[in-house]
């Protein structure tokens, strides 16, 4: 790919890692759900360490870190009311002091995203945590742009397209925490895109670059959760069937080593390490009284919520965040619209596809909910099957015939201006939240005042002002997504 065309994509990234970087900072530690797991399951990820853990007693599943993270630190949970400043009325993020915590030792899931993480602590206990953020807003931007400039032009188109129109509003909050999600999203979502662009090219520095890719996206996507290693798999085996004349499938080319070899690796993950997510037991919570027809037809009925979450539709952190319809609507409507252009052209390679991942989107979750007696937004959160879904919608964004899927002026006036709506809307409402709480359901008028620098408790004192803040967030996402869908109206080659 030539200098002049990819100075857009660097151009388009640098913004991306500045509006990820804000929501880095819209919200304090501890924000991300589960987060009084996984900061300390990060601080003890290493063992014994002088000053940051403290494992007690071996294998047990609970240690000692510093104050800040033990759950009493999450004040605000739950709560919307509770403003972030409730912990700076709890504790002092200096206080080296460690209290009990639940952490990773009994390995409930992967140690690989907590075990990097933990190279990031310093001396400083809330720089440290906010440090691990930024790490994964960058090797998220890094990454993505690596894979969109060494990317046949077809596979870029729907590589940049996805997450363009799946990334707002769960991506953006997830991807820069401290919750293992984030590389099952930065994993998988890029993944797919460079096995197929490994696995066509014909060059050896695409094939290196790609290869490279593909070994640094596979082990992240191994080392965050437990269900991440199956969406591997099944992601490989499509991506392959997608490749390759059938007939060829089965024969051992050389080029098929690196994508078995990653393969291997999340089946014996996925055998060793035991599931999060409930695949033969369900979730605790749900009500054994609940009969087998109610859950099926109750949860079906409900299932779009699944989907709807990802883009607005529940609330962000701990359920705590409620996201405005004018970001919900607004998201669903990009996402509706990328994925029904994409279908202007189809192979039956590629609607086979698409079917295998919807019913695995359909299927596990519903399973998982059936075996728990649980409903819909009883455990089963829309995050554990947001990595399929941006897999989902690159496929349908694929070109795989002769001829390309264009935007026309329109679409893509209309997809960039409610884009940047529903961000500008949920990276405002992200930040209310934890600057001043917000009443429930944001019915009081005092908790929803359009001036984020009103009534300010709390903010980081490092940064200019939440409203100057909140802007620069918003344009910044607003000149990526501009960049990026004017490259999508643009005729693409099918070829390299």
């Amino acid at each position: 790919m030539r200098l002049r065309k990819s100075l857009p994509i660097v151009l388009a990234g640098i913004s991306a890692f500045f509006a990820l970087s804000t929501w880095a900072f819209a919200s304090p530690p501890g924000s991300a759900p589960d987060d009084d797991f996984h900061l300390p399951a990060i601080w003890c990820s290493h063992g014994f360490v002088e000053g940051l853990c403290d494992p007690e007693f071996a294998g047990d599943g609970y240690g000692k870190t510093p104050t800040p993270l033990s759950p009493s630190a999450i004040c605000f949970a739950f709560n919307s009311e509770n403003s972030a400043a409730c912990q700076a009325k709890q504790f002092d993020w200096n206080n080296k002091e460690l209290a009990g915590s639940r952490t990773n030792e009994i390995g409930r899931f992967p140690n690989g995203f907590y075990w990097t993480m933990h190279l990031l602590i310093g001396d400083d206990t809330l720089q440290s945590a906010m440090a691990m953020r930024i790490f994964n807003s960058f090797v998220a931007v890094v990454l993505l742009i690596i894979t969109a400039i060494y990317a046949q032009p077809f596979i870029r188109f729907a590589l940049i397209g996805t997450w363009v129109s799946v990334v707002t509003p769960l991506a953006l909050f997830t991807i820069p925490s401290t919750n293992p999600s984030s590389w099952s999203i930065i994993g998988l979502g890029i993944y797919w895109a460079a096995l197929l662009s490994f696995l066509q090219s014909k060059e050896k520095k695409y094939l290196l670059i790609n290869g490279v890719i593909i070994t640094i996206t596979g082990l992240m996507t191994i080392n965050s959760r437990s269900e991440a290693s199956p969406y591997l798999l099944l992601v490989t085996i499509i991506i392959l069937f997608l490749h390759a004349p059938i007939k060829e499938i089965f024969k051992l080319k050389l080029k098929y080593l690196l994508p078995i070899i990653i393969s291997a690796l999340a089946a014996y993950e996925f055998l060793t390490t035991p599931s999060t997510l409930g695949w033969s037991s369900g979730l605790q919570g749900g009500d054994p009284n609940r009969t087998r027809g109610e859950l099926w037809f109750r949860n079906i009925s409900q299932w779009p919520r699944l989907i709807d979450g990802s883009v607005g539709g529940w609330p962000l952190g701990w359920f705590d965040t409620p996201m405005p319809p004018m970001t919900s609507f607004f998201s669903l409507l990009v996402l509706i619209g990328f994925f029904f252009i994409g279908l202007r052209v189809t192979t039956w390679k590629k609607n086979i596809s698409l079917i295998l991942i919807m019913g695995a989107i359909f299927y596990i979750p519903l399973r998982i909910l059936y075996l728990g007696f649980n409903f819909v937004g009883e455990g089963v959160q829309p995050r554990y099957f947001l990595p399929l879904l941006m897999v989902f919608v690159g496929i349908s964004l694929l070109a795989l015939g002769k001829e390309p899927i264009t935007f026309s002026f329109s679409q893509a006036f209309v997809l960039f201006g409610s884009l940047v709506v529903a961000h500008a809307f949920a990276l405002h409402y992200t930040m209310r939240r934890y600057i001043t709480g917000v009443s429930s359901g944001f019915t009081g008028s005092d908790k929803t005042d359009w001036n984020l620098n009103k009534d300010v408790e709390w903010w980081w004192s490092a940064l200019p002002n939440p409203l100057t803040t909140w802007a620069f967030g918003s344009i910044t996402f607003a000149l990526a997504a501009f960049i990026a869908i004017n490259y999508l109206r643009k005729p693409i080659k099918l070829s390299q």
